[in-house]
């Protein structure tokens, strides 16, 4: 029970005046408790004496009957006047029944041991280490601002609902976006996927950064992808103003992407570690330099620009030829140069039909240019052809069916990115096989035999004597014939020449420059390790193969794929484009045109008008499927360090099992689906009785999290059999078969229903057109008053 200070006030005071009546009824004229001066005051000899500020002091009759004790807290001390005296009040606070004990999860100061919030604060330290930040994502104001009023003003509003519902029905349809060629494509693509693909490649490389720790500060990078620089972007705004690497080169995929590279320069013109050296500030900035121009806008606080934009903000086309940025637009991707991280964005694959080869050869493409000791971040959709190209990607880069055995996550060799090649030849290609080399073994050892029989029945003295004999008649022969062997005869042709000039290894790298440095030459010097989201470097439990798997109708909800969702506050362009009937309405699949809006009845059109989406939040939630892989070095030790771990097979101890779902909570007790390093997925049981951190810890886990902590109980859940895989490949064949056995009958049945005016011949209908024109009296009246020479009615078209 809290005592307040208007409860004390009002006690003070009804305590006071009941006491004051009683003493005033009770004594005599002269109140108790008053002096000689307010006696005379009283009577009229002290009327110029000051009187009390206090009200209230005095009866109906002018008689004073004692002073208010009034709270120094709603008084300062100057008001508190008896007189010429100063009176003070002092209130005898109340002791706490009971002493509040400190909080185990804050400082003395009040600030939290460990996290941001109470949340935080309250897990095990390895469980806040591996965690991921699955907070919600806000797009920059800037950026925000310069989409809506520099590149959407632009576009008539009719015509960018329309591209853009286009583009939500394609990506649903084919589940792969497509690259923009013209302007109005552009815009459509920014303003229906840029805000979650941002999302996407915000969460992703900000789980690299974490991973890797204060020393992620890659100098050279390269984002691929359809849109707008979008990792480009989102890495700015990770790694903030300060950020400068040596390289930022950024490569928009597709054959026309000019409208597409105008448009990615305008959105990083918008931050400020694009700020070039060389530009020259403004007259507004012109007596502060640039640090503190970044400084001062970093520390400005932040305003919503989606509810008051300013009067003087420009609205409408930019001209992208003044800009000037850090970051360079590539027309293609580079043959030799190195990056630190690569950044890929939805852009392994253009054709779906032609799953895996273009997989493979652009991989191959991206990871020539991957630098030792840097990252590549790939960011695909969350359905189900963006798993099956993360995991096709994986697969190549790992090769697990050729490491079955192993366990831990030791880099692998990627053979066809290592400068050197290891040479195994197959049993029928080899020349010397191991029966040839023991048939020479067994020839050697008889001849050797024989060598030992025939000294055995030699002196062995006579035998030295002849041996020696025939080498002192050999060389003597051969003095004899060609002459004596002189020095100049030992040396080479080119050692006195004036030409050459013969120095020492040593001496010869001094004077070239380079370094003596040691090299294995037998060794792969390209190894590859996955980062995250994978626990392991074994095959993947959920990969399929093949995409078309997912489109077997009624074994959808049977197949499950690795993704993980976002959720990002929407800006207030992506409320503005999805407002009206096209993309506020619910879509029918079934009808003609894929969205159904004109069966929809007059009255919910009507309530549809200007209200947006009904029941939409100001934020959306996407998935998506991500992979983010790691070059190992190539100097001897980094390369003798795996070819060691290889052999010993250590077991990785920081390999933490991810969780692929929400957790299940139940009473006492939850519930994790998990992939765990044994390499399989697995459905972990936390109980109470495992510990209350524990348990607490799990309750709070989250879809995409690491699990540091321990379990009761693990089950695995089945593989996909061969046998299951069979079943799945006949019944893809089988629907597929029905599928164009229906559109074959599809376009019979427009052929049939068509009217035999359909098959007329246009010139024909345009002839006969002419002539009722011609016989027309209107016709033949207005050719007389223009003086035709030629009578229509004897023309016949010569």
């Amino acid at each position: 029970m809290f005592i307040t200070r208007k409860y004390l006030l009002q006690r003070n005071l009804c305590y006071v005046s009941r006491s004051a009546q009683l003493r005033f009824s009770t004594t005599s004229r002269n109140p108790v408790g008053f002096s000689a001066h307010d006696q005379k005051s009283e009577t009229g000899a002290g009327a110029d004496s000051p009187q009390s500020p206090l009200p209230f002091d005095r009866t109906k009759d002018n008689q004073k009957f004692g002073h208010l004790v009034r709270d120094h807290h709603y008084k300062q001390e100057s008001d508190l006047l008896d007189g010429k005296h100063m009176k003070k009040v002092t209130l005898s606070t109340e002791q706490p029944r009971y002493e509040v004990s400190p909080s185990p999860y804050r400082n003395l100061d009040g600030s939290f041991t460990q996290g941001t919030n109470s949340e935080e604060a309250r897990l095990d330290p390895r469980t806040l280490e591996a965690r991921v930040d699955s907070s919600v994502i806000r797009l920059p104001q800037e950026i925000s601002r310069v989409i809506n009023q520099n590149i959407l003003s632009v576009v008539s509003p009719d015509k960018l609902r329309e591209r853009a519902a286009q583009v939500y029905q394609t990506i649903e349809k084919e589940q792969i976006q497509k690259a923009p060629e013209s302007s109005l494509e552009a815009d459509a693509h920014i303003a229906a996927l840029f805000l979650q693909n941002y999302s996407h490649a915000y969460r992703a490389l900000s789980e690299l950064k974490k991973r890797v720790g204060p020393s992620f500060n890659p100098a050279s990078v390269l984002d691929i992808g359809y849109g707008p620089a979008t990792g480009m972007i989102a890495l700015n705004e990770l790694m903030g103003p300060e950020y400068h690497p040596n390289t930022k080169e950024v490569y928009v995929v597709g054959r026309s992407n000019k409208e597409m590279k105008k448009r990615a320069k305008i959105l990083l013109s918008r931050q400020l570690n694009e700020v070039p050296e060389t530009a020259e500030p403004s007259v507004s900035v012109s007596d502060i330099g640039l640090s503190e121009l970044r400084q001062e806008l970093s520390n400005e606080p932040e305003t919503n620009y989606d509810h008051e934009e300013p009067e003087d903000q420009y609205v409408g086309p930019v001209d992208v030829s003044q800009i000037q940025i850090r970051t360079r637009m590539r027309d293609a991707l580079p043959s030799t140069k190195q990056y630190e991280l690569i950044i890929v964005n939805q852009a392994l694959l253009s054709r779906e039909y032609n799953f895996p080869k273009d997989v493979d050869v652009n991989l191959h493409m991206i990871l020539r240019l991957l630098k030792p000791d840097g990252h590549l971040v790939i960011v695909e959709r969350g359905n189900a052809l963006g798993f099956e190209i993360v995991a096709r990607a994986r697969q190549v880069m790992l090769r697990p069916e050729s490491y079955t055995g192993e366990r831990g996550r030791i880099p692998r060799p990627y053979i066809r990115g290592s400068s050197i090649k290891p040479q195994r030849l197959r049993k029928e290609d080899q020349i010397i096989t191991e029966d040839h080399i023991k048939h020479e073994q067994a020839l050697l050892d008889a001849m050797e035999q024989e060598d030992m029989e025939d000294e055995s029945i030699v002196d062995p003295e006579d035998a030295s004597l002849l041996k020696k004999e025939n080498v002192d008649d050999l060389e003597a022969e051969i003095n004899a014939k060609y002459g004596d062997v002189t020095e100049d005869d030992l040396k080479f042709e080119f050692e006195d020449s004036e030409d050459y000039e013969v120095v020492g290894v040593d001496e010869a790298n001094k004077l070239s420059g380079h370094k003596a440095t040691e090299t294995i030459q037998d060794d792969v010097n390209y190894h590859l390790s996955v980062v995250a989201p994978c626990s392991h470097h074994a095959v993947c439990p959920l990969q399929l193969g093949d995409p078309k798997f997912y489109k077997i109708s009624g074994h959808q909800h049977r197949l499950q794929f690795c993704s993980f969702n976002q959720v990002v506050e929407r800006p207030r362009y992506t409320m503005e484009l999805k407002r009206g009937k096209r993309l506020a309405t619910q879509w029918n699949k079934d009808a003609e045109d894929g969205f159904g809006i004109d069966k929809l009845g007059k009255n919910v059109k009507k309530s549809l008008q200007g209200s947006g989406r009904p029941g939409g939040n100001n934020t959306e939630s996407g998935n998506f499927s991500y992979l983010i892989m790691h070059r190992a070095k190539n100097d001897t030790q980094s390369i003798s360090d795996i070819k060691d771990a290889r052999e010993h097979q250590f077991e990785d101890s920081s390999a933490l099992p991810r969780i692929l779902e929400t957790p299940d909570k139940v009473k006492k007790n939850v519930r994790l689906k998990v992939c765990a390093p044994s390499g399989n997925i697995e459905f972990w049981q936390i109980p109470r009785s495992v510990g209350k951190q524990d348990y607490h810890d799990a309750r709070k886990a989250r879809q995409g999290d690491l699990w540091a902590l321990g379990k009761k109980s693990a089950v695995v859940k089945s593989r996909m059999t061969d046998a299951n895989m069979d079943k799945l490949k006949r019944m893809s064949n089988m629907q597929r078969k029905f599928v164009m056995k229906e559109k074959r009958k599809q376009q019979q049945k427009k052929l049939i229903s068509r009217q035999e005016s359909d098959f007329d011949d246009p010139l024909d209908q345009l002839d006969a057109l002419a002539t009722e024109l011609e016989q027309s009296k209107k016709y033949r009246t207005k050719g007389k008053k223009a003086n035709f020479d030629v009578d229509l009615k004897d023309y016949e078209g010569r």
